[in-house]
């Protein structure tokens, strides 16, 4: 790490902070106020703050040595004039020299020129260029030359006429008359009042005010153009940010991206201060010293000329853009990426097959200035990711998207109904999945002394009783041997942590985890690095990580009283039926091609083995990317002609079992083909169309597929097994809800509403929420991993056996109870599906809610265990819910 600078120096640098340049212009304009006795009485005050800006001014003079420039020791000069004005010099000149001091006194304005210097800089240089004094020139050639010869014409022909106000008078001279023309030019004011003048007077008066009309005009116009050049002169320059956040690509359609972390930035503005609770704990009861996080300063390096449009939104104030090349250093540094926290390199879609080469550039540019800051890759391709990682570094986080989308829409056929869940945890305006670790040695041992027994371990339960009532679920823990430490300037590092997803169940034996001594239930304290919980901001888990650190995050075991007791009793019994209910998921057709597609099918095949999968394709949009790299990306290999599949198909091998039919097509209308194509086969249990990248309107084209498959259903030309879920992704959920309407499962064939599912997904907003909250929230990114892949934890939506009018009459069931009931089956519950549709993730501690009322419950949990012994494939009753089964026959969640 680079030494620190001397004092004076870091003190130097901060006169050109905005604050202290506000402050020392108000001074200055105090200074000249002309007010009797006012400088007399702060004289003493100016002398001392402009000395030591004056010493500090000299220090960076000094330190700038020969890269200082001509202006610099010109301001400086300014400076010294404008304090030596502060002496009492009356006092010591006599009267006649003390006639000048009121202009040494006004030497002060020019100190002002220095806040604005590079302002001035930009307009002298534009105002000094060739072709703008060439203007300027000729308008003033043209002004003083028609003011000039109307003037002759006046004084030859010797017209009288009131010229400067006075009357008719035979004492008007030569300049007079010229002083009269340029008036008439000059505004149209001036022109004469009537026509009770010389009739010679009258013409010259109107034609020099018509002239000047159009004079002014064109004035006008060089001053717009002046203007303009000033603001595009202002976008060279640096953005002077320091600890911010870049965005570096096609910035110009990443509004989605900007303005998410623009609201993620403002649901935590609460941590732009310092709180005086947490200023108490720390003087008073030895707590954590209290931090304060920067404000949302961001800035934008895209290739277009004038800003995003959107940048002219309210909330965008603290939001820079600059045009540039990425891979230039100049253009980094007028982003001011040397200093940057994190940074985002988007893909550009343009480049094609380089667009992977495109941002590994970005990348090794941005490294050379930048070693600290982290930096989150967006990778096009799967097999990039790792050249990505080694190109960036330490601190580099290649974010595969099209993996993350496909195994994204995987997970809503897999798991139907948990869009919902997803559109709150994955949208900056509900609760989310948040990080906190310790940092420093002094929080390690604080950490260390929560330990009990031998062991020195705490108990997760005990933890997450304590976290609940702090409106956070802890959802898991960072383990480690080092202690993280974080420098001035740089994120919080994550490196060398490791993940501990469900602490409530034992980790793989052999991982990480593993050897750091964790075990179901118990978190050994002398490891434990951070918190890993679901918050409505990262606030309430930070507080709670401080309560931790002060001794009183352990919560005491829970008192045995009656009302209690009977409370938890019915909690568990209630949980006990909870299981997962079968998705029916056995063949699946796929209308269109997304770069998420190739993700998706190996995720399909991974997750339901034996899956049928029908592909129809088409062969629009080969100038963005050919239909056989799209063939190739699935694992199609065309024949010895070159030939697609077309409507006969090809057949494609997929992993454990499965089966994948591709199906192309030339021309228009792939909703008719897939409909024609699904026909062969058996029944489809799901439907997804997906949103292509080309065309006009994405969203109208999916829309209109959609519609035509809705008419082959009503019109019966495509038949149904009882039961369809189909998912449709648009770029934008508004847009598609219409098609609701028009999906009726009684005018499909349907027995009904349940039997027909339509799950709308943006995976657009959901691709640029991952990434801003993947640089936003440290060790996000393997935690999505692990929940979204194969193996490790999954979020399951369990539903309860369903009651009899006298039990649902009764009951009533608290989250917090909900949560001790499911802790021996292996489960975190972190939502409630009301009868309603809606999803309450994260409920806030408080009275229990009716049981009647909640339709399933959204848990993290092992997926293996349930597709073992929770799924009830058999036994279902013809309204498609699972049939009544004894508490003492429910299946546990987890072993």
């Amino acid at each position: 790490m680079a030494p620190r600078p001397p004092l004076l120096l870091r003190l130097a640098g901060g006169l050109e902070t905005r604050p202290v340049k506000l402050a020392l212009s108000l001074l200055i304009l105090v200074s000249v106020l002309p007010i009797q006795g006012l400088e007399d009485e702060l004289r003493p005050y100016f002398l001392g703050i402009f000395g030591v800006e004056l010493l500090l001014r000299a220090v960076l003079l000094g330190q700038r040595g020969r890269d200082r420039s001509r202006l610099d020791v010109l301001l400086f000069v300014f400076d010294i004039v404008a304090w030596l004005s502060f002496l009492p010099l009356e006092r010591l000149l006599d009267a006649h020299a003390a006639h000048a001091l009121p202009l040494l006194r006004l030497s002060r304005l020019f100190l002002l020129l220095r806040f604005t210097r590079e302002i001035a800089i930009d307009l002298y240089a534009i105002m000094t260029r060739r072709e703008l004094l060439e203007q300027f020139g000729l308008v003033t050639l043209a002004v003083w030359g028609l003011a000039f010869g109307a003037s002759v014409l006046l004084s030859h022909l010797a017209i009288p006429h009131d010229y400067d106000g006075r009357g008719p008078a035979p004492d008007t001279t030569f300049l007079d008359r010229i002083w009269w023309s340029f008036r008439q030019l000059e505004s149209a004011d001036n022109l004469v009042a009537n026509l009770r003048v010389h009739p010679i007077v009258a013409v010259i008066s109107l034609g020099l005010t018509m002239v000047g009309v159009f004079v002014t005009s064109f004035i006008i116009g060089i001053g717009a153009n002046v203007v303009d050049q000033v603001v595009r002169a202002a976008r060279r320059r640096p953005v002077g940010y320091a600890g911010h956040a870049l965005v570096i690509g096609p910035v110009h359609e990443a509004e989605m991206l900007v303005q998410e972390f623009v609201r993620l930035y403002e649901r935590h503005r609460a941590l732009r201060s310092i709180r005086l609770s947490e200023l108490w704990q720390w003087l008073v009861r030895r707590g954590p010293a209290p931090t304060r996080h920067a404000l949302p300063r961001m800035a934008l390096l895209g290739t277009e000329d004038d800003p995003p449009a959107y940048l002219y939104a309210p909330r965008m104030r603290w939001v820079s853009y600059r045009k540039g090349d990425s891979a230039q250093p100049e253009a980094l540094g007028l982003v001011g990426a040397a200093g940057a926290k994190r940074a985002l390199i988007l893909t550009r879609p343009d480049a094609g097959p380089d667009a992977d080469a495109v941002t590994a550039m970005a990348v090794s540019s941005f490294r050379t200035q930048n070693r600290r800051g982290h930096v989150f890759v967006e990778v096009q391709e799967s097999k990039n990711r790792d050249l990505i990682q080694a190109v960036g570094g330490p601190g580099t986080y290649p974010l595969d998207m099209q993996r993350f989308l496909g195994f994204f829409l995987c997970q809503h056929l897999i798991t139907p109904g948990v869009e919902s869940l997803y559109t709150d945890l994955m949208t900056a305006d509900g609760s989310e999945f948040y990080t906190h670790v310790f940092l420093g040695d002094d929080e390690a041992r604080a950490v260390a002394a929560l330990g009990e027994g031998p062991g020195g371990e705490i108990s997760f339960s005990r933890m997450a009783r304590a976290a609940y009532q702090a409106n956070v679920i802890l959802a898991g823990v960072f383990l480690g041997d080092e202690v993280p430490e974080r420098r001035e300037g740089e994120l919080v590092p994550v490196e060398g942590l490791v993940q501990w997803l469900n602490p409530l169940l034992d980790p793989p034996e052999g991982s990480p985890a593993w050897a750091l001594g964790a075990r179901a239930g118990r978190v050994p304290a002398r490891r434990l690095r951070g918190l890993i919980g679901v918050s409505a901001t990262y606030a309430p888990l930070r507080r709670y990580g401080r309560e931790l650190l002060m001794g009183r995050g352990v919560a005491a075991e829970p008192a045995a009283t009656g009302g209690a007791e009977a409370a938890r009793a019915w909690a568990e019994a209630w949980a006990a039926t909870l299981s997962r209910r079968h998705s029916h998921l056995e063949r699946v057709l796929i209308v269109g091609y997304s770069a998420a597609l190739p993700s998706l099918l190996r995720a399909l095949a991974q997750f339901v083995p034996g899956i049928e999968v029908t592909l129809v394709l088409g062969e629009r949009g080969d100038e963005r990317m050919p239909l056989a790299d799209r063939l190739a990306s699935l694992g199609v290999t065309l024949g010895p002609d070159g030939a697609p599949p077309g409507p006969e198909g090809a057949a494609l091998a997929l992993p454990r079992g499965g089966r994948a039919t591709v199906y192309t097509q030339h021309g228009h209308d792939l909703a008719s083909l897939a409909v024609r194509c699904a026909a062969r086969g058996a029944p489809a249990s799901a439907a997804v169309f997906l949103s292509e990248p080309e065309g006009l309107d994405r969203d109208a084209r999916t829309a209109m597929r959609l519609i035509r498959f809705a008419r082959a259903l009503e019109s019966r030309e495509l038949a149904h097994g009882g039961r369809l879920h189909v998912l449709a992704e648009f770029s934008s959920v508004a847009k598609g809800e219409h098609v609701r309407s028009l999906l009726d499962a009684g005018r499909c064939g349907f027995a009904g509403p349940d039997r027909l599912m339509l799950s709308l997904v943006s995976t657009e907003r959901i691709k640029n929420y991952f990434m801003v909250h993947s640089a936003f929230v440290p060790g996000v990114t393997n935690l999505y991993e692990e929940l979204l892949g194969e193996g490790g934890q999954d979020l399951l939506r369990v539903e309860p056996r369903p009651r009899g009018p006298a039990e649902r009459a009764h009951g009533a069931i608290g989250f917090d109870d909900l949560r001790a009931a499911l802790e021996p089956r292996g489960a975190i519950p972190i939502a409630l599906e009301l009868d309603d549709g809606s999803v309450l993730l994260n409920p806030e501690p408080g009275p229990a809610l009716a049981a009647a009322r909640v339709r399933a419950v959204y848990a993290l949990a092992r997926s293996q265990d349930l597709a073992a012994k929770g799924e009830r494939r058999a036994g279902e009753g013809d309204g498609g819910e699972p049939a009544p089964a004894p508490a003492e026959e429910a299946q546990r969640i987890s072993a």
